[in-house]
């Protein structure tokens, strides 16, 4: 049995490190569901850090014995960014989690979600979590601003970073002809000239569909409401123009679900 009793310790020096950053090819995940899709979508732990008085299902990591290092509840305390997580933090090796846009192939009622420079990890993980639940397809990441595997995004989405189909792709031609090969529909979001309240737009009879989506505060590229089909936006009734990212994103998302659910069934 492999015990830490320092923060001091090298390993837990390192594990501070790595907490959201990037190029060092590793990340964390902290607690036990999101261990779980980590581990189940083919992601590798390379070191496993428990805290016995939190973490009772041994049978999960009964595989990676070799592995694993036993942490007090005070060093847990000050590693994690959540207490509930379960007592059990994982250092997992970085890997490809993303697709070439080019060999991506569509069926027809697809949904795809853009993302274009969105900031705050937070946002991102739920906007991942929202995506999953209503089926989209891909994930077409531009500008991307966060870390992917930043430990934020990994709590908010749920582990779902997991399970997505990514396209990190910043050149935007790229994405436009792809998207018209595919006979894509393109739907902006946000306060422009050209936007049209949500509820006063018809998406039933349109099959594929991209929703894009700008930064939290510098909204979409000028550039997307240039080649848009269509740009929407959410009414506001009070003393306020705008909503939290990915709230809106699940306000649009299942509107235009509920208006092709017949199709989509």
């Amino acid at each position: 049995m492999k015990k830490i009793n320092s923060i001091q310790n090298t390993k837990i020096k390192y594990l501070k490190k790595v907490y959201g950053k990037k190029k060092l090819g590793f990340f964390i995940v902290e607690g036990l569901h999101e261990f779980q899709i980590a581990i189940k979508n083919q992601f590798i732990p390379t070191k496993i850090f428990i805290c016995k008085d939190i973490f009772y299902q041994d049978d999960i990591v009964q595989n990676y014995q070799s592995i694993i290092y036993f942490i007090s509840i005070k060093i847990f305390n000050k590693l994690v960014y959540r207490k509930n997580s379960g007592g059990i933090i994982a250092l997992f090796r970085e890997k490809k989690i993303h697709d070439n846009l080019i060999n991506m192939k569509l069926v027809r009622n697809s949904l795809i979600l853009i993302l274009d420079g969105i900031e705050k990890p937070g946002n991102l993980g739920s906007m991942l979590r929202t995506a999953t639940a209503a089926g989209f397809c891909m994930i077409i990441l531009h500008n991307m601003k966060t870390y992917i595997f930043n430990p934020n995004v990994i709590r908010c989405s749920i582990g779902t970073v997991f399970n997505n189909r990514f396209i990190i792709e910043n050149n935007i031609k790229k994405i436009l002809s792809w998207i018209r090969k595919n006979r894509v529909e393109i739907v902006a979001t946000g306060f422009h000239k050209k936007s049209i309240n949500l509820y006063e737009n018809n998406f039933r009879n349109l099959f594929s569909i991209a929703i894009v989506f700008g930064s939290e505060h510098q909204g979409l590229s000028k550039i997307w409401y240039k080649i848009a089909d269509k740009i929407i936006k959410i009414p506001m009734f009070g003393n306020i123009d705008s909503l939290n990212v990915s709230n809106a994103m699940s306000i649009i998302v299942y509107e235009i679900i509920r208006q092709k659910k017949f199709l989509l069934l």
